[in-house]
């Protein structure tokens, strides 16, 4: 007969390895990580509504979720989060941590005109926002 402590080292050796995985993708970042270095002063030396073209954001910052509206504006968004890798936040009781763990964030919304010419955006990196509007 195997001892008991033989019987239990497949799941020991399991919730080890579920735990390594657990503990490496937990550091992980989630969005484009073009914007990371991002801030309010090179968001608006970059962003210059009448001006900046969809070829131009898009050469510098690469793509983005974008929204295309029946009167050809277009919404792109770009998002980016340190610190938490995806999907943790919809895996019950995980949510709950973390939701308050307050993880550095930032957020570029951009709205094309149907010419491709850009006429506002917003940034927001975790707590100071910035926007620019055209004519």
């Amino acid at each position: 007969m195997t001892p008991p402590r033989r019987r239990r080292a497949p799941l020991r050796a399991a919730l080890a390895a579920a735990a390594a995985c657990l503990a490496t993708s937990g550091c992980e970042t989630v969005g484009n990580g073009r914007i990371a270095a991002l801030d309010g002063t090179s968001a608006q030396a970059l962003l210059v509504p009448g001006r900046s073209t969809e070829s131009e954001v898009a050469q510098a910052l690469g793509p983005g979720d974008v929204i295309r509206f029946e009167s050809g504006y277009e919404t792109w968004h770009y998002f980016y989060r340190k610190g938490i890798a995806a999907g943790w936040d919809a895996v019950p009781y995980i949510n709950l941590i973390t939701e308050h763990l307050h993880a550095p964030t930032k957020e570029l919304v951009l709205l094309f005109d149907p010419g491709g010419v850009l006429r506002r955006w917003s940034f927001d990196a975790s707590a100071d926002a910035v926007s620019g509007s055209g004519p």
